[in-house]
């Protein structure tokens, strides 16, 4: 879309936004607390909220989406920015029904024609939760990768990467390889801090987690002082 086209999108967009996060709110964000050779209980629990941390951030990309739709169809936008938006659109459907063969089709459409890196990181974004459901996750940290590469104040993908390297982490651990799971939560510490500096009142359970282990950034520590 064009600047000025998804400045009004995001305008209307972001007081869905708000309530979706707002209703986030009421569940756990992902990054619980992690201790050397956790309970197995404790570890579903993490998966538990790593699945409910997706679902909140997809319902807040499904939020913008909706209002997005009632705006464009009443705005008089070149032909190639409709077509983008919905291929776009055509991929969150499916994305959301299950199907992700299909979502991928269209999303790579979509990244064929969409030149703002905004939208783009949204692409590169919901990609990444695709192969991440799969258990791809090689694929899935390349994807949150590319979409950092178009936007770097996206917390959630630094908060998505930060999960995945925290859940390797835990079956290092509980393979008894400690050295490697201490270089996988290291991973993680950097970038759950990388996401808390952009959104310092979410993933609370990670901030928890970085100040109990010693892996929280100075303006994290400064934040849980009560400076900020």
């Amino acid at each position: 879309m064009a600047p000025l086209c998804r400045r009004r999108v995001c305008s209307l967009a972001a007081a869905a936004g708000v309530l979706a996060a707002l209703s986030a709110s009421c569940t756990s964000f992902v990054g619980t607390p992690a201790r050397l050779a956790p309970a197995p209980p404790r570890a579903s629990r993490l998966q538990r909220q790593a699945e409910r941390r997706t679902s909140s951030d997809n319902f807040i990309d499904k939020a913008f989406t909706v209002m997005a739709d009632m705006l464009v169809s009443t705005m008089p936008l070149a032909q190639q920015e409709k077509d983008a938006y919905q291929y776009y659109r055509d991929g969150m459907a499916a994305q959301t029904s299950g199907d992700y063969s299909t979502a991928l089709r269209a999303y790579a459409e979509s990244l064929k024609i969409e030149e703002d890196p905004i939208d783009r990181s949204y692409i590169f974004y919901n990609l990444g939760i695709i192969f991440g459901s799969n258990g791809e996750y090689v694929k899935s940290v390349k994807y949150y990768h590319l979409a950092l590469d178009q936007n770097k104040e996206l917390p959630q993908a630094y908060n998505n990467i930060a999960v995945i390297y925290h859940n390797q982490g835990t079956r290092a651990e509980k393979q008894g390889n400690i050295d490697k799971a201490m270089v996988l939560y290291d991973k993680a510490a950097q970038y759950w801090n990388q996401a808390i500096r952009i959104a310092p009142t979410n993933y609370l359970e990670a901030q928890s987690w970085l100040k109990e282990t010693g892996r929280a950034a100075s303006f994290v520590d400064e934040k849980l002082l009560g400076i900020f």
